[in-house]
């Protein structure tokens, strides 16, 4: 047997040393010690997601992270060149086989939103970003509740901001999205963080609008990474009634819930509960050393698991620290990082790709590599979008 949560707190290696050594941004794991908890649940290899599953999570999730970039029209513009070894996009294949439908910032904070039209699988995907800028953080800290206009519970005032200042753009891309491309079968709601709340505000609002884009028979799923809380039990209640209605009228595939909290991520614990907030997802997933685990509806407030997987499945971690910037299987702050060079290389001027390179050598604390003018992209390997 083999418990992983033993095997996180190994010797790191030299390689591992030095990505912790690097990180500049808050990954909130202080937090998760402070006052997260560990549920008296263990976990196993029984409540282990299929690996495809897996793998559709983490390719969702890349469009969590892309929506943290500033610039998204310039970076689907040159997608090619910045799909390369050592760019911002190295390890972010699934924007090359997809459409730029909207791309905006929020009347409130400037909060960035991308919507994506994706035609191999006939999917309409709204990304989210989370926070990434002190206007952003100053909404997050205002944990005081505010009664949500349908009367059925309380929101976080903070994330009820800045959705206002989302909303109506982001239900007329839904819309546009739809109404251009007909054949999408499929709509998918995905943000990292702060992000993944907002999310569930705007789920919330097309369930229960009159004026909403959604289309009968629609699927729906929402995929959201390090989510913090952002409603009461009135207003989380809610929420599940009108899933599991959409799910009755629609069918049981019609609406699909995927939230995964990770080891050592302070964020999911916050609100604290004695706030009065709860967490939306009923059922929600763990991932630890890159593995996803379902978690029992009856444990869905705490934060931190035991695992025990049988056999040496657990043998190679991956980022045994854990911590808010690290979800499926990539460093959200290396990419978040790339990007703030990539501005700084003054892109997309002549000669970005030489001062974009001098910096990259300069800080990372990766190789530079010796292909990298290669105008060729990470070839896609694993695209089951």
């Amino acid at each position: 047997m083999a418990n992983s949560s033993s095997v996180a707190k190994r010797i790191l290696s030299q390689d591992e040393r030095k990505m912790y050594a690097a990180e500049t941004q808050h990954n909130f794991r202080w937090i998760s010690q402070l006052v997260a908890t560990y549920s008296p649940h263990t976990l196993n290899s029984a409540d282990r997601l299929p690996p495809e599953l897996e793998l559709w999570i983490a390719e969702i999730g890349q469009f969590a992270e892309v929506a943290y970039c500033p610039f998204m029209d310039a970076l689907f513009e040159h997608r090619e060149e910045l799909g390369r070894i050592a760019f911002p996009l190295e390890h972010y294949h699934m924007i090359r086989g997809v459409e730029l439908v909207a791309s905006f910032k929020g009347a409130v904070a400037n909060l960035p939103v991308s919507v994506v039209h994706c035609p191999k699988r006939c999917r309409l995907i709204v990304g989210i970003s989370g926070t990434s800028r002190i206007s952003h953080a100053i909404q997050d800290l205002r944990v005081l509740k505010t009664r949500h206009p349908t009367g059925r519970g309380y929101v976080h005032t903070g994330f009820w901001n800045l959705y206002q200042g989302i909303r109506a753009e982001a239900i007329l891309a839904i819309k546009n999205g739809l109404r251009s491309h007909p054949e999408n079968g499929e709509l998918v709601l995905t943000g990292h963080s702060m992000g993944g709340s907002i999310a569930y505000l705007l789920l919330l609002d097309l369930l229960t609008d009159d004026k909403s884009p959604l289309q009968r028979g629609l699927r729906f799923k929402i995929v959201v990474f390090g989510v913090p809380r952002a409603g009461d039990v009135g207003l989380v209640q809610y929420l599940r009634e009108l899933m599991a209605s959409y799910r009755r009228q629609n069918g049981e595939e019609s609406m699909k819930e995927y939230s995964i909290r990770g080891y050592n991520d302070g964020v999911p614990a916050l609100p604290l509960l004695s706030f009065g907030y709860r967490h939306f997802a009923e059922q929600p997933i763990y991932t630890i050393d890159g593995r996803l685990y379902r978690i029992p509806s009856s444990e869905s407030e705490h934060t931190l698991f035991h695992v025990v997987e049988d056999g040496d499945e657990l043998d190679v971690p991956i980022f045994p620290r854990g911590g808010h910037n690290y979800y499926n299987r990539r460093e959200l702050e290396v990419f978040v990082t790339k990007l703030t060079w990539i501005q700084k290389a003054e892109f997309p001027k002549a000669g970005w790709e030489e001062r974009y390179m001098t910096l990259y050598a300069k800080h990372s604390h990766h190789a530079l590599p010796d292909n990298w003018r290669s105008r060729q992209s990470i070839p896609d390997e694993h695209n089951v979008s």
